[in-house]
């Protein structure tokens, strides 16, 4: 390096240091490009750097601020949609719904701050080994974190980012956040390259080349078999608008639309409606399902029906999934939407929540061991909604399950990013379990995405739209659905206890 070049990176060092807290909020906002629908991937490689960079040379107190500034921006940037979802569909009015807006995303902002300051307080990052040890470590260990702390919230999370590139490979090993932490590695490795000597840096750039090869060559791997001969599906997206969806003036038509829809295409094996799509609860509209079911044997498909479920001897109501044409099932969904499908505290906040205007609501969570749905002849993993966020909950019907069925219903969030978003996880979860993965949805973008995460076939948004192709029933065990999430967090964990004890802060 000359010296010229030198004094340029030790000018664009300075500045990233003396506007630290600038940099690291705009690092965080232009983050969500690296995820759909844009998915400039090695964007957040670049991110991440800037961040590990300004909290090697923070202390404590600065690295917690900066955290919070660039987890701030992360979910201001990639997670706008909930202001449409809680101001345009739950009515809420619009200084409310910024305020709350702004609330959520610095409140998923401190666990980035969280991340910056333990790192910072409790290991010596000065020393590049335990830099990019630790950095990584306990951004995937705070990631895992938010997953389940106050019923979790997995969007936006590191690995899901690189669903369409190499370290994709390692999915099928260690799921997304094993996927997340050699980016974050390989982030932590680009910095600590900057005050490496010249033979450190062929070092560090043999390390990242063998990484990134070694995903390449883990994608060609199939960790399954396939079963039978492919099958023939359709997903039913009817484009009913949040306006008409629940009054129950607009039921039957809204049945005769999906009826019409499908007619084309009785004898289909597999034909998927989605999420509360019969808008009624299941026992009140009996006619219905039992036309349903006598049609859907006749021509030999299965069906399987989003619907509203209550059990009328608890009194409890479900978010349901039925399976109609052979046996009856259902799924009742399990991870519910905090202050969508329940609310938290609810007495607490009852004061609160009505001077928001905020519509309250009371669904029951699914046992977490329910049997996978009997589709055709095969076995699907079902999930609703944003369960398919939660690798740990897709993996709970494998290996039984065939191939992965996902509903969901995104008229609550408008042309925003988040349909995308979700596809985008439908892809990490298929690269997981080496299975397909069909997401149905009601307003697009409903999705058949093959067991190596490539999309086969989407639906155009906001229109009336029947998603037809043919789905490769798949067995097997990836390590990842054999082992799950607890070995790699184990690891980190015992990792930052060796580090603590061998570095300590200074």
């Amino acid at each position: 390096m000359t010296q010229k070049q030198k004094n340029k990176e030790r000018i664009f060092l300075l500045i990233l240091s003396r506007y630290k807290y600038l940099t690291a909020f705009l690092a965080g906002l232009v983050s969500p490009i690296a995820f759909a629908p844009v998915e400039w991937a090695p964007l957040l490689l670049l991110t991440l750097a800037v961040i590990f960079y300004i909290w090697q040379s923070s202390a404590a107190r600065q690295a917690i601020r900066a955290g919070l500034f660039f987890g701030t921006g992360i979910f201001l940037g990639g997670v706008y949609w909930v202001y449409i979802s809680m101001h345009d569909f739950g009515y809420i009015p619009s200084i409310f719904s910024a305020l709350l807006t702004l609330l959520f995303a610095v409140f998923m902002g401190l666990f980035p701050a969280l991340a910056g300051w333990l790192s910072v307080r409790f290991f010596n990052v000065k020393k590049n080994i335990v830099f990019i040890l630790v950095m990584p470590s306990v951004w995937m260990l705070l990631e895992w974190t938010r997953s389940w702390f106050f019923t979790g919230f997995p969007w936006l999370n590191t690995g899901v980012s690189q669903v369409e590139w190499p370290l994709s490979g390692f999915a099928a090993i260690g799921g997304e956040y094993l996927v997340g932490w050699l980016l974050a590695f390989s982030a932590a490795l680009l910095v600590a390259g900057l005050r490496a000597e010249s033979k450190q840096r062929l070092l560090i750039a043999g390390v990242l080349a063998a990484i990134w090869l070694s995903g390449f060559v883990l994608q060609q791997k199939d960790w399954g078999q396939s079963v039978d001969t492919p099958f023939s599906v359709a997903l039913v997206q009817g484009n009913i608008s949040q306006e008409i969806k629940w009054d129950p003036a607009y039921l039957q038509q809204i049945i005769a639309g999906y009826l019409e829809q499908t007619r084309p295409h009785w004898g289909t094996d597999v034909i998927i409606w989605p999420e509360t799509a019969v808008s009624a609860f299941y026992h009140r509209v009996p006619e219905i399902i039992e036309n349903l079911e006598q049609t859907a044997r006749k021509k030999g498909s299965s069906l399987l029906v989003g619907i509203p479920f209550r059990n009328l001897q608890t009194r409890q109501y479900y978010n349901a999934v039925l399976s109609l044409g052979g046996k009856r099932q259902f799924y009742l969904k399990r991870h519910l939407v905090p202050f969508g499908e329940f609310i938290p505290f609810q007495k607490q906040l009852k004061g609160l929540l009505d001077l928001m205007g905020l519509p309250m609501s009371g669904f029951s969570s699914g046992a977490d061991d329910q049997p996978a749905l009997v589709a055709a002849k095969y076995l699907a993993g079902v999930t609703i909604c944003y369960e398919i966020g939660f690798n740990s909950e897709v993996r709970a019907s494998l290996p039984e399950a065939h191939f992965l069925v996902n509903v969901s219903n995104n008229t609550w969030f408008g042309d925003s990013y988040m349909p995308w978003q979700q596809l985008q996880m439908a892809r990490m979860r298929a690269l997981e379990t080496d299975r397909y993965v069909l997401s149905s949805t009601n307003n697009g973008v409903s999705g058949i995405v093959n067991h190596r995460g490539k999309i086969i076939a989407t639906s155009p948004q906001f229109k009336r739209h029947v998603l037809t192709a043919k789905v490769q029933a798949r067995k097997g065990t990836t390590p990842y659905v054999f082992l799950g999430n607890w070995p790699f967090i184990s690891v980190m964990l015992v990792l930052l206890v060796i580090l603590r004890l061998r570095y300590r802060s200074t």
